[in-house]
């Protein structure tokens, strides 16, 4: 950084930092949310593995300061939904729901990890998915992780089913984590009235063929995609 550049960062940072406030460089998926929900008073979002809304959550921070969103956040293990709960125990405008999505209403089966495993990394409870070796796959950073995986069924219902109940206008970020299912769940946005304005989906459980065969889904529904950061795809319209 030139001295002309430090001088102008200087100038341009101080007013702001007098007023309680810091300038930083926000990613482009961030720029394009941002411009989204300021040009709209309301804001719809739904989460699709929502976990305990903090741990390796990109949403977090939106959540807590966009008081105005209207939420849906969908968590099929009870613990986490306990800390969803306590977390936004005072937002009238967001609802917590215990149930995973899955291709109807009824239930599945998910493969997580115990609630009562030991010497695990704090991480963990961020596993569970529809595929067993997925969550096995940790192994190289849980030792004996085997042991540890449990199966469960729980409620699910589809992506649909959520929205219409939510009575949304319209679905303005589609958020999902969902530990290898992330595509099956991309898919079901063409139940919907409406496409989303914007999805941001883990990819990185998904095989390269099941990567690229979402990337082109969303392109010829007119979205453009982008990863902001490793593992994780960003598509907007």
């Amino acid at each position: 950084m030139n001295v002309w550049h430090r001088r102008l960062r200087k100038l341009i940072h101080r007013p702001f930092l007098a007023l309680g406030f810091r300038l930083v460089r926000a990613p482009r998926f961030e720029r394009i949310l941002r411009a989204w929900e300021l040009e709209h008073d309301d804001f719809y979002f739904i989460q699709v593995g929502a976990h305990n809304g903090v741990t390796s959550d990109p949403f977090h921070r939106f959540l807590i300061e966009g008081w105005w969103w209207n939420v849906v956040l969908i968590e099929p293990q009870a613990k986490n939904c306990q800390v969803l709960r306590e977390i936004y125990s005072d937002r009238t405008n967001l609802q917590v729901l215990e149930i995973a999505i899955g291709e109807g209403n009824g239930s599945l089966r998910l493969y997580k990890i115990h609630d009562g495993a030991q010497g695990i990394p704090y991480w963990a409870s961020q596993l569970a998915s529809t595929r067993r070796d997925v969550i096995a796959s940790h192994r190289d950073r849980i030792e004996d992780i085997e042991k540890w995986i449990v199966e469960v069924n729980v409620p699910c219902r589809t992506l649909a089913s959520v929205y219409h109940e939510a009575k949304f206008p319209r679905l303005d970020l589609l958020a999902i984590d969902v530990e290898g299912f992330d595509f099956e769940v991309v898919k079901q946005i063409d139940g919907l009235p409406s496409l989303p304005k914007m999805i941001y989906f883990e990819h990185g459980h998904l095989s390269q063929a099941d990567h690229q065969a979402a990337l082109a889904f969303l392109k010829e529904r007119g979205y453009r995609c982008e990863e902001p950061e490793q593992g994780n795809t960003f598509a907007w319209r």
